[in-house]
């Protein structure tokens, strides 16, 4: 009820601000990009994303355009979309992107470790020759961020110690 009621007044403070409300896959990710980190660094089978963090995902809306960036976008098949973004040299960059992705063939295999993924979109973050991956789950105790995430429907990339202008 507590995660719910608050995706609830998350959708509302965006309404408020933008006069619209979020698709499903724009708060599926805001939620798990603003989610404090949970058990062994990045995701895991247990914690997942880790703990719904409704404030701060608010503090994102609100500071959309300014310190934070929320885009809804469609692409078109073998469409690239290239931004860039300047750190502030504080924070960690973190770069997600989120999707609802269209059925596929059912699986009947519990945990198939075949990728089921109609639409396998791809982020990456790159900074003078050196290219950051998102974050994955490379068995059910492990996981990893130096490959493509070929499996999940959002994908974070996380950059330390960012500093200047990433791709």
């Amino acid at each position: 009820p507590n995660v719910t009621g608050s995706l609830l007044l998350l959708q509302e403070h965006y309404n408020n601000i933008n006069n619209t409300f979020m698709r499903a896959a724009t708060l599926k990710g805001l939620a798990l990009h603003t989610a404090d980190d949970a058990g062994p660094v990045g995701p895991d089978a247990i914690w997942g994303w880790g703990l719904l963090n409704a404030k701060r995902a608010a503090e994102t809306i609100t500071q959309n355009g300014s310190e934070a960036l929320i885009q809804e976008m469609t692409l078109t098949q073998g469409q690239t979309i290239t931004m860039q973004v300047d750190s502030d040299g504080i924070n960690d960059l973190i770069a997600s992107i989120s999707w609802t992705d269209r059925p596929g063939v059912i699986n009947t295999q519990l945990n198939s470790p075949t990728p089921a993924l109609v639409n396998d979109l791809d982020i990456r973050v790159s900074k003078d020759g050196t290219t950051y991956y998102p974050w994955r789950l490379t068995s059910a105790t492990t996981n990893s961020n130096n490959g493509d995430n070929k499996v999940d429907p959002f994908e974070r990339v996380e950059v330390e110690n960012a500093s200047g202008t990433y791709t």
